[in-house]
């Protein structure tokens, strides 16, 4: 009996002086999608020539979250997902508006092509799209990474944005590579 409550006390004492959102946010597992753990390069050239250029982190949405989730542990009850059994296939480019950890379509998307998978390491993947728009104009200052063609249709996962590109045309080629690691 004094076995038990000692055990029982030291239990109590643990999970009060280390709060059990702590352990499980920094855990051992090792893996995280935490703020630079999505990076993407933009490069446009106008007519052959080098335009802009932009490199930065960009972040996860929750859909991108839970299914990699659902993915690593085979539950899809708990997750929910009905984009389980999809993989990262395409990349969107669009005007941003309002854009968040909360989207699952990019904002004023006007075009998504299929992307490129190469550089696949123990940690990270990279995804390469090259678009050619149409006589436009458009305005570019976001892009992201999404599990099926479409446009608009909730698939967004990962997503940057950039410097605000305005006049996009037929002279434009846009190349966009995001890499994303696992830590």
């Amino acid at each position: 009996m004094v076995s038990i409550l000692i055990t029982a006390l030291a239990t109590s004492l643990f999970w009060n002086v280390f709060p059990r959102e702590q352990i499980i946010e920094h855990g051992s597992a090792g893996f995280s999608f935490t703020a630079y753990s999505v990076h993407c390069t933009v490069t446009m050239y106008k007519n052959g020539v080098k335009v802009f250029e932009q490199y930065h982190g960009g972040y996860a949405t929750k859909l991108g979250l839970n299914v990699t989730l659902a993915k690593l542990l085979g539950n899809t009850t708990s997750y929910n997902m009905t984009q389980y059994n999809l993989n990262i296939t395409q990349i969107s480019v669009g005007n941003m508006g309002t854009l968040n950890t909360d989207s699952t379509v990019l904002p004023g998307e006007w075009n998504r092509t299929t992307a490129s998978q190469h550089d696949l390491t123990y940690n990270s993947a990279n995804w390469t799209a090259v678009f050619h728009p149409d006589t436009g104009p458009y305005t570019l200052d976001c892009y992201g990474v999404n599990c099926e063609a479409g446009i608009g249709n909730n698939a967004l996962l990962f997503y940057d944005t950039c410097t605000e590109v305005t006049g996009i045309d037929n002279t434009f080629t846009i190349t966009i590579e995001f890499k994303v690691s696992a830590t």
